[in-house]
Order: structure tokens, then C-alpha cells, then sequence
């Protein structure tokens, strides 16, 4: 309180029973700190400004696709140090970065982002000099992984497994009520892993890759039109009832809808978690993600019932 992290609220703790000075309700100072947040994938940098409880105060954005790492980097750079001046609500305290990839969080550096074609890149270093403050670097899932820990369903279990499925398919392991990412950093990237039966071409340039079969791209096809259009300007509703109308578009969502299902599965006896949570892109997406929660239920071995619970995120990509 005396540093002005936490604020007393007007509300009061009361009961039966109670004597003395009432307690008072305390809460996170919106003004005590403010951060950068930076999500970069294939299509655009995003920069947002925000206080201490996560609410955004300014945003602006760049197109990422077909430019250099160090052209994405100099953009962001100058979009972050815009908002802080325009903004004179108190000085910044940290900036976090999130992008798909290979990610070596300790030094802030990318080892390799097939989604961007970024290979040996020093992200956080470069952000952090520029701006003057800590700059912490995560995979993507990773980011939603931190999010559901300490803000969504994952904040009151030990253990916890995340399924992120969009254009990517990733996974994030929680373990001992703390996120885990492995001896080097990169446990749960299974996007580039080959999967057996699988000839569908990835964008990385292989074949057979999690991401080529099981991500929204494996959909791509029922809707050709919707290539490379943000999702704000895709009509959902005509496309799903377009594929709704087309027994070859059901059958390739549901063919692979059902090989999510049966890594998440997998995934799930490996870790034995209390939870196992849908996020990504596929949430956004009613029709499917209710197809995907039924489809896990209904091929979960019966010995597994009861022990893991399936639940959607409500935190969004956001």
C-alpha cells in the first residue's frame, strides 16, 4: 500500500459474528505499473499499452508478412516508444514479447520462427536497449500457457495441460501449479513434429507435420476464398454454413478435428493433468470447438474418465 502497488477498495470484508474494525477488500493499483505487450505472428506486429490490472490504453499495429526481422523489429520499436509518449500515465515498467517458434527465453532470442521465416534472431535485447526496459521473449504458447495460469482455468489446479490450436498447433504443460517448458525451453513444440500416415505439405517445406494436419490451415480447403484474410473479415457464418451444405468440406473437418482430438488424447495420458484446456484461434470458432470437446469425450479410454477435465479457454488470444 505505502508503495502504491495495492489500493483499498471501497468494499468491506463483513460476517456473523464479526467484532472489531471492519476489513477492508484489497486490489491491484491500475497506475502502479504499466507494460508493453508485443504479439508478432505471420500477418502483423501488435503493440499494446497497459496498466497493471492488463487493461489496454493504446494499440497500434504493422504488417510483418514479407519483411525482415530487423524491419519488423525497427517498426515495433518505433510504435512502442509512440504510445509510451503519447500516453502520461507514468513511465513503462517491462514489455513482453510472444511469437511462434523455437523460442530461447533466457536470452530473448529466436531460434527459429518457420511462421515468419526468422531464423537466429535477437529479439529481446535489441526492444529492451531501444526502450529502456526489461523485455521478456515467449513462444506463443508459452504466453497462453503464463495467461492461464495466473488469470484463467488453470490458476487453482497443479497441473494442467493447454491444447493451442489456430494456424499452429502447440501444446503447454503446467506441473506443480507453475508453467513448464522443458530443459531448453521449447517442451510442448510438437507444431514440426512428423506424424505417422501423413502426407500433407507444411508450410515449413516438410512434410507430414502436426501444423500441416491438424491445424485451421488443414481446413484451408473447404474455404479457398478466406486465404490470407484477417479474421475480422471473414463472414463466419456464411462460411459454416457454406461447408455445412458440402459433405466433402464436413468430412475433411471432421477428419481433422478428430486427429486434434486423439493428440490431445495422447497427450493427456502422458501427463495424467487435472485439467486439459482449449485455446487458439479453434475457440473462436463455435461450431468447431464444440465438435472438438465432444470428440475428446467421446474416444477418452474409459479408464481415463473422471480424471481429466476438459474445459475451453476464456481468456482469448487477446
Amino acid at each position: 500500500i505505502d508503495d502504491g502497488t495495492l489500493v483499498e477498495l471501497d468494499s468491506r470484508v463483513e460476517g456473523p459474528g464479526y467484532r472489531g474494525r471492519p476489513r477492508k477488500l484489497l486490489g491491484c493499483n491500475p497506475k502502479a505499473r504499466r507494460v508493453i505487450g508485443i504479439w508478432i505472428d505471420e500477418r502483423r506486429a501488435r503493440v499494446a499499452l497497459a496498466d497493471a490490472t492488463g487493461n489496454i490504453s493504446h494499440e497500434d499495429e504493422t504488417p510483418t508478412a514479407g519483411r525482415t526481422s530487423a524491419s519488423v523489429i525497427r517498426s515495433v520499436t518505433r510504435i512502442a516508444k509512440q504510445l509510451i509518449e503519447e500516453s502520461a500515465d507514468g513511465p513503462v515498467a517491462a514489455a513482453g514479447i510472444c511469437l511462434p517458434g523455437f523460442i530461447d527465453t533466457a536470452r530473448g532470442f529466436v531460434v527459429e520462427s518457420k511462421a515468419l521465416g526468422w531464423s537466429e534472431v535477437e529479439l529481446g535485447k535489441p526492444i529492451s536497449r531501444s526502450l529502456g526496459i526489461p523485455t521478456a521473449v515467449l513462444d506463443s504458447t508459452q504466453a497462453m500457457t503464463l495467461a492461464e495460469t495466473i488469470a484463467g482455468e488453470a490458476r487453482e489446479v497443479s497441473s494442467a495441460l493447454v491444447l493451442d490450436c489456430g494456424g499452429h498447433v502447440n501444446v503447454g504443460l503446467i506441473i506443480g501449479g507453475r508453467p513448464y517448458s522443458g530443459a531448453t525451453g521449447v517442451a510442448g513444440a510438437i507444431g514440426h513434429m512428423p506424424f505417422p500416415g501423413s502426407d500433407a505439405k507444411c508450410n515449413c517445406g516438410r512434410t507430414g507435420c502436426v501444423d500441416a494436419g491438424m491445424s485451421l490451415h488443414a481446413m484451408q480447403s473447404v474455404a479457398p476464398e478466406t486465404e490470407g484474410l484477417p479474421l475480422k473479415d471473414i463472414d463466419l457464418d456464411t462460411v459454416a454454413q457454406k461447408t455445412a451444405r458440402n459433405p466433402a468440406a464436413q468430412n475433411t473437418i471432421r477428419d481433422v478435428l478428430d486427429r486434434i482430438a486423439h493428440t490431445a488424447i495422447l497427450m493427456e495420458a502422458l501427463v495424467d493433468p487435472e485439467i486439459l484446456i482449449l485455446t487458439g484461434l479453434i475457440t473462436e470458432f463455435e461450431e468447431l470447438i464444440v465438435a472438438l470437446e465432444a470428440r475428446i469425450d467421446e474416444i477418452r479410454p474409459p479408464e481415463r474418465n473422471g480424471r481429466t477435465t476438459t474445459v475451453r479457454s476464456h481468456i482469448g488470444r487477446d
